[in-house]
């Protein structure tokens, strides 16, 4: 597969260089009324970035709709996972939590500083 998609690409670039070369022609181009006196070069490599900006928006279009798609599914499946592993909240652990939570109850942090082994100030 891989050795076909390297024998087209070979093709399309010997074309598109075959028509560069041997074809000095002129042509009248119009784009939404406005004419351009172009080259039949200028307008085959004219369409084939186009082509590629083609290729590359609904490569873009397909990576968005993917993630889109998994970011969906994922979602579905954590709504899911909690509606049916809700644990029941007993009326004890409610009343305990709710009746005294003051500052009074937290425990004290001890606050060390850490020693940067680099600094070579000492303490006065």
């Amino acid at each position: 597969m891989a050795v076909l998609g390297i024998v087209l690409i070979v093709l399309a670039v010997l074309f598109g260089l075959g028509v560069s070369v041997s074809s000095t022609a002129s042509t009248k181009l119009e784009v939404f009324g406005v004419d351009f006196g172009v080259s039949v070069p200028t307008i085959y490599f004219l369409g084939a970035v186009t082509g590629a900006a083609l290729v590359v928006g609904l490569w873009l279009m397909k990576k968005g709709l993917g993630r889109d798609l998994r970011r969906r599914k994922e979602m579905r499946q954590l709504r899911a996972k909690v509606t049916e592993g809700v644990p029941e909240v007993s009326a004890e652990r409610d009343e305990a939590v709710t009746s005294d939570t003051t500052s009074d109850d937290r425990p004290e942090i001890e606050e060390r500083a850490v020693e940067d082994p680099k600094e070579t100030h000492q303490p006065h």
